[in-house]
């Protein structure tokens, strides 16, 4: 797997562009936003809410965690938002990590 299939979206459009079109594959841990995309790249973009994790430093300890997971997957040509539910932070990251991966191979388009 190369680096160069995976991006972050960026723009606002683009994250508008997915809320208004998406697929919903969730579990207890993740809710992911998906639609297809004819880039043949993997995008992806990160919500942690500032309600469930008040504090800056788990928010940014659970995206670095996340971008590390996305990092391991194999790349589909879809353009995804992954949403943290509240109930990351009482598991370890091997175990979330293992949620992750569930719902990811859920997504098929």
């Amino acid at each position: 797997m190369k680096n160069s299939d995976i991006c972050v979206l960026k723009k606002t459009s683009d994250f508008a562009n997915v809320i208004r079109k998406h697929k919903v594959f969730n579990n207890v841990i993740f809710k992911i936003k998906a639609i297809p995309n004819k880039l043949g790249k993997l995008r992806y973009g990160l919500a942690v809410n500032k309600k469930n994790f008040p504090l800056a430093v788990t928010r940014n300890l659970i995206k670095r965690q996340l971008r590390q997971m996305i990092q391991k997957i194999q790349p589909q040509a879809i353009d995804m938002i992954v949403v943290v539910k509240s109930n990351y932070i009482n598991n370890k990251y091997i175990n979330n990590e293992k949620f992750f991966n569930e719902v990811y191979n859920l997504i098929h388009f």
